[in-house]
């Protein structure tokens, strides 16, 4: 193992979190989140592997709960039978054993493209099916994923939803910060200024563009990366916002986001932003119906209304703008797959289905399969039983009724976030990892059911107007 120096700075943060303690911790595993060209160490015998600052935090994280019996109980309390992170488990435990067993039981059954690393070059080969390194380190994530979303369960129903909440919105910040060095150093040429960010050992596509545009991707590795951070803390920052919490700043953050999908020039990224921005176009019209709109779904509902005469103003009185719009949409959406991108994620998928066959729906196992969309792969590499696992999984998290708390508003933007990134996924995602951001998204949408029957009796009998249906954030920075 090899340590980097990016990896000396995330273990001299990880001891002073250790002092500091757990929502310390969870600032700086959000932080780390973010870094996602990064590496602290690199590991040879997992051929070169790459480990992210974010797991690496996410330990000293875990070691802060360790050492506080409360936290800790809270921690396994997550898991109870029946819970949301019951299922997490149980589908962490199949999916793990899927990675040690499928390969060797079908091992040279099928060919299958994985991840191949060489002296010269990263890519995806098609290679017989048997035990590779990539079935260790993704066992490996998706451990460190369940570990995410105990700690931040953990300490949202022990009252830190505050804490966790700004952790997010300076998240949002910084995730907004990167995209404007990354767009700024390419223009300048001064891309040296961030390369000590990407050091890890994935092929970076940091310099690209299409239609004259920079394909954004701050500090991740390639656009879709950038886009799939940036979807989910819009869909954080806009339901904050319809919610009445810091309306300004969530308002304007969910603004900001939006426009940095539509400029990053990832297919991903305007697909999904297209399907999530309809979930919420139709929730707020179904509010609109039933006589349940605040003036922020009725403002939500104007704005989008709005988008198709603002193109239209820009056709006609900005036809040069329109134009370069236009060659941009026309080679990230209309034509991608046609491009030697899409025809190449195409052929994933189609062996990914193959290789889901030959195993006879049980999967090659965790980590043996490369795909382009997150079904796809869950089905390759895990086979039936884990997409049903995962379903109920997902399924798990979703509540009924209005919001009855701040604690209940902030589950519910972890609810809409999962949403709009397991959307994402869907399109393009090519592992069964979904990444340490949906985690403590998905966290923060499960720990909503206990927080609710913990907070009802309580504020009903503080205040009966909640009982049929009246909640506001007044006081809370709206």
């Amino acid at each position: 193992m090899t340590i980097e120096i990016i990896g000396i700075g995330t273990i001299l943060a990880g001891l002073w979190v250790l002092w500091q303690g757990p929502i310390a911790a969870f600032w700086v595993m959000a932080l780390a989140t973010l870094l996602g060209a990064a590496a602290a160490f690199k590991v040879p015998a997992l051929g070169d592997a790459s480990v992210p600052p974010v797991v690496v935090v996410a330990i000293f994280l875990a070691m802060t709960f360790a050492l506080r019996l409360r936290l800790r109980t809270a921690a396994l309390e997550s898991l109870a039978p029946a819970g949301p992170g019951f299922w997490v488990l149980l589908f962490t435990i199949y999916a793990v054993a899927t990675a040690f067993f499928m390969p060797r039981l079908f091992q040279g059954l099928t060919y299958a493209y994985s991840l191949a690393r060489n002296d010269a070059d990263i890519g995806i080969v098609s290679l017989p099916l048997k035990p590779r390194a990539a079935n260790a380190t993704q066992a490996f994530y998706l451990i460190a994923d369940l570990g995410c979303f105990m700690s931040t369960w953990a300490l949202m129903v022990r009252d830190q939803a505050r804490g966790i909440t700004n952790a997010l919105i300076v998240c949002a910040v910084v995730l907004l910060a990167s995209a404007v060095a990354d767009v700024a150093t390419h223009y300048t040429d001064t891309g040296f200024l961030l390369s000590w960010l990407r050091n890890a050992n994935y092929r970076m596509l940091e310099s690209g563009e299409i239609g004259g545009f920079k394909r954004i991707v701050g500090t991740f590795t390639e656009a879709g990366a950038f886009g799939y951070a940036a979807l989910g803390f819009h869909a954080f920052t806009l339901s904050l916002w319809l919610y009445g919490f810091r309306t300004r700043i969530t308002g304007s953050l969910a603004l900001l986001l939006a426009v940095s999908l539509l400029l990053s020039t990832s297919t991903t990224a305007y697909g999904s932003l297209a399907m999530f921005s309809s979930l919420m176009l139709v929730g707020a019209l179904v509010k609109l119906a039933n006589g349940q709109a605040t003036g922020r779904d009725c403002s939500y509902l104007f704005i989008v209304s709005m988008i198709p005469f603002l193109l239209l103003v820009v056709i006609l009185f900005v036809p040069s703008i329109w134009s370069a719009v236009a060659g941009l949409y026309d080679a990230a959406v209309f034509n991608k797959l046609a491009s030697q991108s899409g025809i190449e994620r195409m052929r994933w998928n189609y062996f990914a289905l193959q290789n889901f066959w030959d195993t006879s729906g049980f999967g090659a196992g965790l980590g043996s399969v490369r795909a382009s969309s997150f079904v796809v792969a869950l089905l390759a590499n895990t086979g039936v039983l884990g997409l049903l696992l995962f379903v109920v999984t997902l399924a798990s998290v979703f509540t009924m009724g209005r919001p009855i708390s701040f604690e209940d508003v902030v589950a519910r933007a972890g609810l809409h976030a999962c949403l709009a990134l397991f959307g994402s996924a869907c399109i393009s995602a090519g592992s069964v990892d979904l990444g340490f951001l949906f985690f403590i998204f998905f966290a923060l949408a499960a720990s909503g059911r206990q927080l609710r029957e913990r907070a009802a009796p309580a504020l009903v009998k503080s205040n009966p107007l909640i009982a049929v249906g009246h909640f506001t954030l007044q006081g809370r920075g709206s």
